[in-house]
């Protein structure tokens, strides 16, 4: 019988310090460094599609790796691939071995060995634009570049310091330094 006594109130102050010891006033406080030195979100083989006001998909973004920056709104990406799907059938895609979505995720800007290929099935050939960093505002489906630019387009050959490119209408304007050659 003492026995008994004695194991019932082991178990009831087992109880009771596991519940005294569990409260959060008990609980380590940890700091606002050592939260912040905790990871945020990562993503491996990432692809996030972005669709239009019909419903279609317009953009998707493949990355091998997204990375919550310091627990905030941006991402970072590691091996991008871009594609765009314009209205009018022009297909888009622009790869770089870096980049960074902004907050909102309305601009994304690629960087290191960036390229922009644009193919078209009603139209022949295809247009290559190669590029240190590009920036791509998603609602605008513009491309933009203030670097030196050099665009192939089949046997021809264009050399420019920026660029601007509207994916939509299929328009690419050269800034400045434009050199070209254009033989038959």
């Amino acid at each position: 019988m003492l026995f008994r006594l004695f194991t019932i109130m082991a178990v009831v102050a087992l109880g009771v310090s596991t519940w005294i010891l569990s409260s959060p006033a008990h609980r380590p406080a940890q700091s606002s460094q050592e939260q912040a030195d905790l990871p945020g979100y990562y993503l491996k083989h990432a692809v996030l599609t972005d669709f239009d006001s019909t419903g279609a998909p317009g953009m998707r973004l493949e990355a091998e790796r997204m990375d919550q920056i310091d627990h905030g709104t941006e991402v970072a990406l590691t091996q991008v691939r871009m594609h765009y799907q314009a209205p009018n059938g022009q297909n888009w895609v622009i790869i770089g071995d870096t980049g960074l979505v902004e907050t909102g995720g309305k601009i994304i800007d690629l960087k290191g060995h960036v390229v922009m290929t644009g193919d078209s099935t009603a139209h022949v050939g295809t247009a290559i634009v190669h590029a240190e960093t590009m920036r791509y505002d998603v609602p605008a489906s513009i491309a933009t570049t203030p670097d030196d630019v050099h665009v192939d387009f089949g046997p021809y050959t264009l050399n420019a310091h920026g660029l601007k490119a509207n994916l939509k209408d299929r328009t690419l304007h050269l800034d400045s330094k434009v050199n070209g050659r254009f033989q038959p």
